[in-house]
């Protein structure tokens, strides 16, 4: 209840806020960048303190020199959802002409979102997504149905079976992109590996403490687990601490993801707690994300859609993967282990 009284809070604050514009040059997304000499881009991370989230901002950096855009990248230092409500509040008031958003939660953010494209705005997301009504694009780091196969074919080599139980520590409990891969992975082991047992989801919060102490807790009380699975970046290198300080060693493994190489660099190199784990580039999907607003300021989405793909800078051409929800694919996901964490500096 709470929640959806803050939600219809923030939605009437936003409707003035269109009203108070709508001299300005009316609604509807398109309206700002003809009237705007500076294109000024709101990036918004799930939170400021988790470095992933501070490459992307980097990628999203170099796109902006290029296209000579002005970038403000702002979010909250936790992943905070009212937070990111009041920036994206804030970043309409001031007229920005785009606002591109790595979402907490994609319900309480979807109102403001689609609020904001009414008012004039482009509105996208990156590496989480909101509702596709409260936004043209979305860029997505891979496929669902890779990621799962990726991550429990990983687990089940450095195991050494493809039976037992396992848990998955995650972000939030309603980070959207992460509770889709979960969901995915569900399907993947019931259809190739059905003695492979998620048997619990716990989140770590972007934290890295509470990531370390769930984890310790968890295998604590269920010492037949096999495996650990994290979601998030953050939360992999305390998975393995946690295993080292319980003496696990070669009885509990991490896998998952990688995202950092730097966090697991000698973690990976050791290899007696996790042996490899996936990647994207965040940087690459900020870069990326920089080129989504170029195609929206430029009034070419629906020639996209139409061509199937995004041109994208150095990156190429991206796919768009669903044409009727604007999703775009940055790539498959790259699977990190001793061999090869060395070539990856970020």
């Amino acid at each position: 209840m709470k929640k959806r009284a803050f939600v219809l809070m923030f939605t009437l604050m936003l409707a003035f806020v269109m009203l108070a514009g709508c001299g300005q040059g009316g609604s509807g997304s398109g309206d700002v960048a003809t009237e705007t000499e500076t294109v000024t881009v709101g990036m918004c991370p799930k939170l400021t303190s988790g470095s992933y989230m501070i490459e992307a901002g980097k990628g999203a950096d170099e796109a902006c020199a290029e296209l000579g855009y002005t970038l403000d990248f702002n979010g909250p230092v936790d992943a905070d959802v009212s937070a990111q409500v009041d920036i994206i509040s804030q970043w309409v008031q001031k007229g920005y002409t785009a606002i591109t958003v790595s979402a907490n939660d994609p319900d309480a953010l979807s109102p403001g979102m689609e609020a904001a494209k009414e008012a004039g705005v482009f509105t996208s997301t990156w590496d989480a997504d909101v509702q596709s009504q409260a936004r043209d694009f979305f860029v997505q780091t891979f496929t669902s149905e890779a990621l799962a196969k990726t991550i429990v074919e990983c687990m089940i080599e450095d195991v050494g079976t493809d039976e037992g139980n396992f848990l998955i520590i995650t972000s939030t409990l309603t980070a959207p992109n992460q509770n889709e891969w979960i969901e995915v992975i569900r399907k993947y082991t019931a259809a190739e590996h059905p003695k492979f047992v998620i048997a619990d989801v716990l989140p770590g919060d972007e934290d890295v403490v509470k990531s370390r102490d769930t984890t310790m807790n968890y295998l604590r009380s269920h010492p037949d687990t096999k495996g650990v699975i994290s979601l998030t970046c953050l939360s992999t290198p305390a998975c393995v601490e946690a295993v080292e300080q319980l003496g696990l060693e070669g009885k509990v493994f991490v896998g998952g993801s990688a995202d950092i190489p730097s966090l697991v660099r000698e973690q990976l190199k050791k290899g007696t707690v996790m042996k490899q784990g996936y990647a994207c580039s965040p940087y690459d999907m900020g870069y990326a994300g920089m080129y989504l607003i170029k195609t929206q300021i430029e009034g070419n989405v629906e020639k996209a859609k139409q061509d199937g793909y995004i041109e994208a800078g150095r990156l190429g051409k991206l796919e768009i993967l669903d044409k009727e929800k604007g999703i775009v694919l940055l790539g498959d996901p790259l699977v990190f282990n001793k061999g090869n964490i060395d070539n990856y500096n970020w």
